[in-house]
C-alpha cells in the first residue's frame, strides 16, 4: 500500500468513526469533520506537491462555510496564478481529487485562475453564491482573497438583479 492509499485509509476509518458517534452537539460533529477533512486536504495536496506560492486548495460552499454535515460532499476549486500551465494543474487535480472519489466522497471541483472564476460567478449566480464563502484550505491565500473581494464588490454592484434571479 503507498502512503497514499494508506493515508485516505486512515482518513476514511477515522471519517466512519466520527459520523457513528452520536455524543455530540450538531455544531461538534461538523467542527470535528470540518478538522478532519480539512487536514485530510492538506496532506494530499502536500503529497501531490501543491506549491503554496502560486496555487490554492479552496474550499466554497458549506466547506467553505466550516457547515458540514455527516454526508456533505466537498466543494473544492484549484485556484493558480495566470501563468501556470493547464496540464500542470490537470495533473495536481488528478492527485487530490482521486483519492476523494477512492474515498467513496462526493465531489463539485474545477480549476480556474482568479480571472476565470471571477467571469464564471458574473454568469453562474450558483458559482458566485459559492465564491462569497471561498476559503483557503492550503496555499496561496492572496489568490483566494483576490477573487473573494472582487466577487464580493460584484455581488454588492449587482444585488438588485441577482436577488430577483435567486427569488426566481
Amino acid at each position: 500500500m503507498t502512503d497514499l492509499a494508506a493515508l485516505t485509509q486512515e482518513f476514511t476509518l477515522q471519517r466512519a468513526a466520527l459520523r457513528s458517534r452520536d455524543r455530540r452537539s450538531t455544531a461538534e460533529l461538523r467542527q470535528e469533520l470540518v478538522d478532519l477533512h480539512e487536514s485530510w486536504l492538506r496532506q494530499l495536496a502536500a503529497y501531490a506537491g501543491l506549491d503554496s506560492t502560486r496555487v490554492a486548495l479552496v474550499a466554497v460552499g458549506g466547506m467553505g462555510r466550516r457547515e458540514m454535515c455527516a454526508n456533505s460532499d466537498l466543494d473544492l476549486l484549484i485556484l493558480h496564478h495566470q501563468d501556470e500551465s493547464a496540464a500542470a494543474m490537470a495533473a495536481l487535480a488528478d492527485q487530490i481529487w482521486y483519492p476523494i472519489w477512492d474515498a467513496g466522497i462526493a465531489l463539485d471541483h474545477s480549476i480556474r485562475t482568479v480571472s476565470q472564476a471571477k467571469t464564471l460567478a458574473g454568469q453562474d449566480l450558483k458559482v458566485l453564491l459559492g465564491l462569497l464563502d471561498a476559503r483557503t484550505i492550503t496555499g496561496d491565500d492572496s489568490l483566494t482573497q483576490s477573487l473573494r473581494a472582487d466577487v464580493l464588490a460584484d455581488w454588492r454592484s449587482t444585488a438588485s438583479t441577482r436577488l430577483l434571479e435567486l427569488r426566481e
